[in-house]
């Protein structure tokens, strides 16, 4: 019953606010109308779905900076509460499966997000190309799940090394951060009180600048350290 709750209110309030977002940045010319929509959203189905969240580490964010943001994945409420913690233009490397579906097709791709063939490597590469490129022209902050999809246990999987790459390439400081208590949510009732309170803790930023390719694996081990001790507390 919960779960169906869940899928309900997201694709109803996914359908909602990102038709009104892709309207808006259409109109406007300005892809970073995104930021007020992607939060409108996150805190509708934060109420809609009864979660109490918590953030904590905002004092390792600069406001005038964008970031790479590295969270570890456990269930579908985790990207619009990210939105919330956040507060940024942010936009997020998905799954190529949303493609799927013609119209959260058309609102991903107007609002800037880049999906990507898991299976393909070479569409991965070329995607994340693309994106940098575009980052020149339409500055934002990306999250990147370094896990690569949903924990299935709630531990934590095995960190891919993309993300590293990716703030290599640009440049760009890399934010860890540890969402704790959304795996639980997503696997007990709706209405249980002490499972829906979901925690964001943001991690020290990581400096890519100056680095090389060959600093790919210290990098993503500096990620998933930082992640597990956020998560440990």
């Amino acid at each position: 019953m919960k779960k169906i709750w869940v899928y309900l209110n997201l694709f109803v309030w996914t359908f909602f606010y990102g038709l009104r977002s892709m309207f808006s940045i259409l109109f406007s010319k300005k892809k970073s109308n995104f930021k007020y929509y992607g939060i409108q959203w996150g805190m509708m189905l934060q109420k809609t779905l009864g979660v109490k969240l918590e953030v904590l580490g905002q004092e390792n964010l600069d406001i005038n900076k964008d970031y790479i943001f590295t969270p570890n994945h456990a269930s579908l409420i985790d990207i619009p509460l990210l939105f919330i913690a956040v507060n940024k233009y942010l936009v997020f490397v998905a799954k190529k499966e949303l493609d799927r579906i013609p119209i959260f097709r058309k609102i991903i791709r107007v609002a800037g997000f880049v999906l990507v063939d898991r299976r393909n490597n070479k569409d991965a590469v070329n995607s994340l190309k693309d994106l940098k490129a575009d980052l020149r022209k339409h500055p934002r902050s990306v999250a990147i799940f370094p896990e690569g999809t949903r924990s299935k246990d709630g531990k934590l999987q095995e960190f891919k090394k993309g993300a590293a790459i990716f703030g290599i390439e640009t440049g760009m400081p890399i934010i860890p951060i540890a969402i704790i208590g959304s795996y639980r949510w997503w696997n007990r009732g709706l209405f249980t009180k002490n499972p829906n309170i979901i925690t964001i803790v943001f991690g020290n930023p990581i400096n890519t600048t100056n680095s090389s390719y060959e600093d790919r694996d210290k990098i993503t081990m500096g990620i998933k350290d930082q992640i597990i001790k956020l998560r440990n507390g």
